[in-house]
């Protein structure tokens, strides 16, 4: 499922315009679509707030639609005819026709369903003061509330709210989901989120959607002729005297995805680890923190491997020790994780290497302020490498192709989720997924497993181990 941004939507209503479907019969075609949502719900009386634009059309036509089929339907427009598009224009001369009526803002709080046509798509500054009044006051009625593409005072480039934003129990969009109704703050004032097919010229779009198919087509299968050498080998270089607990977790997903070969190496001894996980390959240096120096007796390990993590629990002492294996092993796949960040500040990288930053991160590597999908996307062509930018709603990112996963929750807010992560995605990676693949299946399965989990044990309970052990059943149903 692609997910479209307000110009890519502009062009797309152009490029079907072009083709010969009129403008009026999309409309016509959206607000049909809002009345059989609205017809369902039984409604007395039913009010649209349409503002000036086609976003108003669509309201308008709907209540039209309604009061043609018998249930008492009045529109209020929050503007002058004047001011109104085109297409506006005509659902107003359409709806007179009709003897629709329109009401006074007096009389908006005496319905069962309020149908919010303010703005919807392509909201950028601001709302205005007058605007903002008028959404309090309709969030403070008590009934049932739609909105149409998207609630008044979403931006939906960003999921931003732009002073105020009207609260939907449901969200009726067309043709594509945009960015802001799978973005925070926007998603807790959409409700339930309806996607309708209008008949949109398709074609091909660079963000989409995670979901199933795609992962299990990305899914790497397993062979019954093959052995540990066919499923590759993950060397994780994690840990530090203050952080021993972040390797183990990082180690355990590699096996768990299915890995032929884990190798942890930490600096520090971290024996935990063999007596949870005997078959992972354990090599300690005897010492605080990773140093350059190390890398003498760890290079043939490392040369050995397919991927290679680095980066949980390792702190700031290690930042050289990170250059020099960016620098000298090119050819690996590599993950940086965690304080790893900190090596990368003013460095380019390259396309085999997935850094996998969450929002309090960013700040090891940038001085810039990394908020929207743009912004992840410009950092990942300016540093020329794959980024996971691990927030409510993931990113996944190449500069050229972005992945959206919309799975995550409370769940996932305990320490140690995104070493397991790290280690799951490692493990796909060396089974010979690119990173942006292991990207994607790792997060699918991490977070489908963990809502699941969370409907039986609640997110309070939810640790990173309980997720662990219980995703063999997403993996169950993969393959």
């Amino acid at each position: 499922m692609y997910i479209l941004d307000s110009e890519e939507i502009k062009r797309t209503d152009l490029k079907t315009i072009q083709t010969g479907i009129k403008e009026e019969t999309l409309m016509e075609q959206a607000a049909f679509s809002i009345y059989q949502i609205i017809k369902d719900l039984n409604p007395k009386k039913v009010i649209a707030i349409c503002g000036t634009g086609n976003n108003g059309g669509d309201a308008l036509a709907t209540i039209r639609l309604l009061k043609n089929f018998g249930i008492k339907a009045d529109a209020y427009l929050n503007g002058t005819y004047e001011k109104c598009s085109l297409g506006m224009k005509k659902q107003i001369e359409i709806a007179k026709n009709y003897n629709v009526n329109f009401v006074g803002i007096e009389s908006i709080g005496d319905y069962d369903i309020i149908i919010d046509g303010l703005i919807g798509n392509g909201l950028k500054g601001e709302l205005r003061e007058d605007t903002k009044i008028l959404i309090d006051k309709l969030n403070n009625i008590n009934c049932k509330k739609i909105s149409v593409d998207i609630p008044s005072g979403i931006c939906s480039d960003t999921g931003e709210i732009m002073g105020d934003a009207f609260k939907a129990d449901i969200t009726i969009t067309f043709g594509y989901l945009k960015i802001g109704h799978i973005m925070y703050p926007a998603i807790d004032y959409i409700g339930n989120l309806k996607l309708v097919e209008l008949s949109f010229f398709k074609e091909r779009y660079t963000r989409k959607l995670v979901n199933e198919e795609q992962v299990k087509n990305f899914f790497p299968l397993r062979k019954e002729n093959s052995n540990k050498f066919t499923y590759g080998k993950v060397c994780i270089l994690a840990g530090s005297v203050q952080y021993p607990g972040a390797s183990v977790l990082t180690a355990l997903g590699a096996i768990k995805s299915g890995a032929g070969m884990v190798q942890l190496i930490t600096p520090n001894r971290t024996e935990s680890i063999i007596n949870i996980e005997p078959s992972v390959i354990y090599r300690s240096l005897d010492k605080d923190y990773f140093e350059k120096e190390d890398l003498e007796i760890i290079n043939k390990d490392l040369k050995a491997a397919n991927t290679i993590i680095i980066g949980p629990g390792i702190t700031k002492n290690s930042i050289e020790f990170v250059n020099e294996i960016i620098d000298n092993y090119t050819e690996k796949k590599i993950i940086l994780d965690a304080d790893a960040l900190y090596a990368i500040k003013n460095k380019k990288l390259r396309k085999n290497i997935l850094i996998t930053p969450h929002p309090g991160e960013i700040k090891k590597f940038t001085d810039q302020k990394i908020k929207t999908v743009y912004e992840i996307e410009e950092l990942s062509k300016n540093l020329n490498c794959n980024i996971l930018y691990k927030n409510s709603t993931n990113i996944i990112t190449d500069s050229q192709n972005t992945y959206f996963n919309v799975l995550g929750g409370s769940f996932l807010s305990k320490g140690g989720t995104g070493d397991l992560l790290s280690g799951l995605i490692g493990g796909f990676s060396a089974q010979g997924c690119n990173l942006m693949e292991s990207s994607i299946i790792s997060t699918y399965i991490l977070y489908k497993t963990g809502r699941k989990l969370q409907e039986e044990y609640t997110s309070n309970y939810m640790t990173p181990i309980l997720i662990l052990n219980n995703i063999y059943k997403t993996i169950k149903e993969l393959i």
